[in-house]
């Protein structure tokens, strides 16, 4: 067995203990009474996949979105789901196996599982022993069965694999599969076609925005046009949600009184915010472009997905499963890896002993874990500035394109 070989079983074993060890997490909500007392908060073991199979209709087979609606009430009904439509049909398609809230979690975690062994594979394919900092992520047992963001994950990677083999096209088309998953992937087609427009790949550069765009609204369109109401329901949600409780916005919310934290404001802000970093992001590319010849799709796609992370309004826990594969794929030093999943570390103890505290003990902001979220979530923000800079002047860290291979973990790891 050659080196190359030997790091993707490595990675992949690896892959594997840590989804147990996330399902082992997570399995301690299974218990009968853990959502009465409070376990998902104590233990840790909150999901969303348990509430919501009540929630939203799974446990009645109701398929989704083609009947659904947004209730003037701010409720989802009817099928309507908060996600896009193949998030949307994986949750009813697991629930067709099961019949409570337990069996859907074992369920879902079976169904999940390989597509985060999928993006291990091919990490692994083009990184070597660098997929390790995928593979051996902390977050990878807080958040594989958190909620279903390993389907979006394994579709991007999917999209960088098939750009690395050449295949810009079907890159593009896999961006636009996650588009219908989680959404952020589609930004990703803007950095593909400048690539391809440097390269002097004009023609190629208009087919990967067309792939992209045309497989999302390919996916899309049955649901739009049979009950378009029930589609938009999704998005109408999240424009009229506030923020959470552990995103920047949701903690100054608690400290300024200022118009532009409510909504529709804050959307308004969010979005010019994000559009900034866009621009930043894109045309730093486009210039690093210009010295050196190849446009730095990688890096400008890691820069694209950070600022989409530093500025929404909503930034769930498990969205750090969205990040790690950049650091995979980028040259960066382990301590910006490190540094990451020991806040988020901290933010995700802080988050859901917060909640218990409040909901079950009956306590407000003057606990230990209200402090730590609070300093974990306005330390996340200030690290992703840091890394916007860091992912747009990084080197790729994928092999073919580097030209080198890395002869032992270490080497892999801590280049950078």
């Amino acid at each position: 067995m050659n080196d190359d070989d030997r790091s993707v079983v490595v990675v992949l074993f690896v892959c594997a203990v840590m989804l147990i060890g996330g399902f082992v997490l997570k399995g301690q909500c299974l218990a009968p009474t853990a959502f009465q007392e409070g376990h998902q908060y104590s233990r840790l073991c909150y999901n969303d996949i348990q509430p919501l199979y009540g929630i939203r209709a799974i446990a009645d087979d109701v398929f989704p979105y083609v009947d659904g609606e947004y209730t003037e009430n701010a409720e989802l009904i009817g099928g309507a789901i908060e996600y896009p439509v193949l998030t949307g049909l994986f949750l009813w398609f697991a629930g067709l196996f099961v019949e409570d809230g337990n069996s859907y979690l074992r369920a879902t975690a079976v169904l999940l599982a390989p597509f985060g062994l999928v993006a291990s594979y091919l990490l692994a394919r083009m990184t070597g022993w660098r997929a390790l900092l995928w593979a051996a992520s902390p977050a990878l047992v807080y958040y594989a069965f958190h909620n279903w963001d390993l389907l979006v994950v394994a579709a991007v990677v999917a999209g960088v694999w098939f750009w690395y083999r050449g295949r810009p096209v079907w890159a593009a088309v896999l961006f636009g599969v996650g588009a219908a998953l989680k959404m952020y992937p589609i930004l990703f087609v803007i950095p593909l076609g400048l690539e391809r427009w440097v390269a002097g790949r004009k023609k190629d550069a208009a087919k990967v925005a067309a792939a992209g765009a045309g497989t999302a609204l390919l996916i899309n369109f049955p649901f739009m046009l049979i009950n378009f109401s029930g589609w938009w329901a999704t998005y109408a949600f999240h424009r009229a949600r506030g923020p959470n409780y552990d995103s920047i916005w949701g903690l100054a919310q608690t400290r300024w009184t200022a118009s532009i934290i409510q909504m529709p404001s804050l959307n308004l802000l969010t979005a010019v915010l994000t559009l900034a970093t866009v621009a930043v992001a894109v045309i730093y590319g486009w210039e690093r472009g210009k010295r050196e010849g190849v446009y730095p799709f990688v890096q400008v796609a890691g820069a694209l997905l950070v600022g989409f992370l530093l500025w929404n309004k909503v930034h769930s826990p498990q969205y750090t499963l969205w990040l790690l594969p950049f650091f995979v794929l980028l040259r960066v030093n382990v301590a910006w890896w490190v540094a990451y999943a020991v806040i988020d570390s901290v933010a995700y103890v802080g988050i859901f002993r917060w909640f218990y505290d409040i909901t079950f003990q009956s306590r407000g902001t003057d606990t230990v874990a209200y402090n730590a979220m609070v300093w974990a979530v306005w330390g996340r923000a200030l690290l992703l500035v840091v890394l916007l800079v860091v992912f747009l002047r990084a080197r790729t860290a994928i092999i073919a394109a580097a030209d080198e291979s890395f002869s032992s973990p270490r080497e892999a790891l801590v280049s950078g």
